[in-house]
């Protein structure tokens, strides 16, 4: 019996790494730095700006697009728009995106939201504790999180978040069969 657990865990780890590996030149095409192999996303709660709390570990068996901003980063507002057309585009899908406002008051990232037309989740991170657990040395900073809960990619500073290869890559992760 122990023996079919572990050849059953040597075929699991196998496939995984497998797909993993095959999202490394479309992340790379997409400008973002693979994590290899893949790692389990730190898992957190944070509060959005009307109070509802949202955990990672509730978003197993989508993908979780996770980006950390402020109202005051000039590169973060830039990249603000593609993300909600990215959103909006994915709101069928079992996709999720979320931006983590670093260190700034509720009203002010609920107006920051509002004038900006913006609806994905923006949580409030108010003490860094996030930001901390994710290592963010710049703004704005995204990782992308798998179906299985591990962080596969990432990347520091704007993207253009509607191109081509961009929804390539995220099509690729969406096609897991574990977001199905």
């Amino acid at each position: 019996m122990p023996i079919i657990i572990m050849v059953g865990l040597v075929l699991f780890l196998s496939s995984h790494t497998t797909r993993a590996a095959s999202l490394e030149p479309l992340l790379r095409a997409a400008g973002l730095s693979a994590v290899s192999p893949p790692t389990a996303a730190p898992d957190f709660q944070l509060a959005d700006v009307t109070g509802a709390r949202y955990r990672l570990q509730e978003q197993r068996g989508k993908v979780v697009f996770l980006n950390f901003w402020a109202t005051w980063c000039p590169p973060c507002r830039e990249e603000m728009p593609l993300m909600e057309q990215l959103s909006q585009a994915l709101r069928q899908q079992p996709f999720v995106m979320w931006a983590v406002n670093l260190q700034e008051s509720r009203e002010q990232v609920a107006r920051f939201m509002t004038e900006h037309r913006l609806h994905f989740p923006a949580l409030l991170d108010a003490d860094s504790t996030v930001t901390t657990l994710y290592k963010v040395r710049g703004l704005p900073t995204t990782y992308l999180i798998d179906c299985a809960g591990n962080t596969v990619g990432w990347v520091m500073g704007p993207r253009e978040w509607t191109n081509e290869t961009t929804r390539s890559l995220l099509a690729a992760m969406l096609e897991e069969a574990r977001c199905r």
